[in-house]
């Protein structure tokens, strides 16, 4: 019952409860074993004419809201709905998200968080000794490593990763829709790979 309240106040604290909402917890008549809530009206979420038939919303606009207030909620509060699927997530009628089922939450230490956001702004600046850093403070690796040469390696599998040359297809359907094929020469990708556990 906190996971689903406290996410609830997420949602109203952050202004996203026109795009998603949680079950409304009846305290009265919930105890330590009987959890009663509020029951929301939905269809899954990978269900596009389940989605065409209660809702004018796009489907693909509607994943991309889900995907969004979970990502946001990982940003932002100290635990993480952590059994996102299909299952847990309903478009309802009036076009919102509704999030279910909070028994798995995650959390992710400060210290990780953090370490994240240093691998992030290392990989956008392509600073490879900030990456091997920021990977071994979010516990990459078991044992002191020598940072220097852990950015040459990553800068080296990076390189190799870049002259992987990927093959796409594109092609109209009958049905006036557009479909892609992408693919990579797997000897390539294999070398990469072995290139990384060496």
């Amino acid at each position: 019952a906190k996971n689903v309240q406290e996410f609830r106040d997420f949602l109203v604290n952050n202004e996203l409860t026109k795009v998603a909402t949680a079950p409304r917890i009846y305290r009265d008549f919930t105890t330590k074993k009987v959890l009663t809530m509020e029951f929301l009206d939905g269809v899954s979420l990978v269900d596009k004419e389940a989605i065409a038939s209660i809702t004018t919303r796009d489907p693909e606009a509607t994943i991309i809201s889900a995907l969004n207030v979970w990502t946001e909620s990982v940003q932002s509060m100290p635990w993480f709905h952590a059994d996102v699927h299909a299952g847990n997530l309903l478009v309802l009628r009036d076009g919102r998200v509704g999030f279910i089922d909070f028994g798995i939450v995650g959390r992710v230490s400060e210290k990780t968080f953090g370490a994240v956001n240093e691998l992030s702004a290392a990989l956008a600046l392509g600073d490879y000794q900030g990456m091997a850093k920021a990977l071994c403070n979010m516990g990459a690796t078991d044992e002191t490593v020598d940072i220097a040469k852990f950015g040459r390696d990553i800068e080296n599998v990076m390189a190799n990763l870049m002259t992987v040359q990927p093959d796409m297809t594109v092609a109209a359907m009958s049905d006036g829709t557009i479909a892609g094929t992408l693919s990579v020469d797997e000897a390539e990708l294999t070398n990469v790979l072995l290139d990384i556990v060496k």
